[in-house]
């Protein structure tokens, strides 16, 4: 069985939360506060808050559509397919593209599906929408929030230890397996968009700059050794040696870089 995660046990803990506030609330349909919950909750804080303000401002803008055409004629369905064009284009206009689909769905909701007075509809859809994102993000942010510099540490450090024992393979003539480092690149890369992308963070700059570097250096090594583990040494030795002086040059580099600038730092 697989281990439990932290985002498991978060979406779980809004999930709950979700239905005691609606209970408390006495709201009516506290599916859709849990709803909202599960669909926000995110790795990061920040990708909570874009994916509960898409919904948020989705819901709004599906509802006031909804609402302002159901007055003119409820059920119509040519209304319904206007409506999602003005939806879809005022959605594109403001740069919030993921609230068209939640949008949408409040629109025809409003228009061809539920017997609530438009009005009152698209207020409690908005204001469940609102609790449910909140509370997503809430629980993100104060339940053991995701640390993308502490996870950046982890992976260069495990970067570091992977191409070390490629290196000294190397120098001792025994197998390459270079499919670890090319593993470990990829964690690294995926961590730094997850931290360029958190805007709620103070941003260490100038840590993650070096660790770029680290990065662009680690590429240009793996390169090197995905080269020597296709090529015969006994058939190619001058190819062979040249490519072998690249990594080891690569290498002397990147052992400097970390002494003067010192990016690999003691994980707490």
């Amino acid at each position: 069985m697989n281990k439990i995660g932290l985002r498991t046990i978060k979406t779980a803990i809004a999930v709950t939360l979700s239905i005691i506030v609606a209970k408390i609330l006495d709201l009516e349909y506290p599916f859709f506060i849990a709803m909202t919950a599960i669909i926000s909750m995110d790795k990061t804080m920040g990708n909570s808050l874009k994916m509960g303000r898409n919904r948020i401002v989705g819901t709004f803008f599906g509802a006031c559509i909804g609402i302002a055409l159901s007055y003119i004629d409820r059920g119509n369905p040519l209304l319904c397919g206007v409506g999602m064009i003005i939806l879809i284009q005022v959605c594109n206009a403001a740069g919030l593209k993921g609230s068209i689909t939640i949008g949408g769905i409040v629109l025809v909701a409003i228009m061809v599906h539920t017997d609530k007075t438009p009005l009152f509809y698209g207020f409690h859809r908005t204001l469940d929408t609102a609790i449910g994102a909140s509370l997503s993000f809430l629980v993100n942010a104060l339940i053991f929030p995701y640390s993308t510099i502490k996870r950046l540490d982890e992976t260069t450090i495990q970067l570091w230890n992977q191409t070390d024992a490629c290196v000294m393979a190397l120098k001792n003539h025994e197998v390459i397996n270079s499919a670890e480092i090319h593993s470990v690149l990829k964690n690294i890369e995926m961590e730094l968009i997850l931290y360029d992308n958190e805007f709620l963070l103070k941003k260490k700059r100038k840590y993650v700059d070096e660790l770029k570097t680290h990065y662009q250096m680690s590429e240009r090594l793996l390169l090197e050794l995905e080269v020597l583990e296709t090529l015969n040494r006994d058939k190619y030795p001058e190819v062979f040696e040249y490519h072998i002086n690249q990594a080891l040059n690569i290498y002397n580099n990147y052992i400097q870089e970390l002494q003067t600038k010192h990016i690999i730092k003691q994980v707490v």
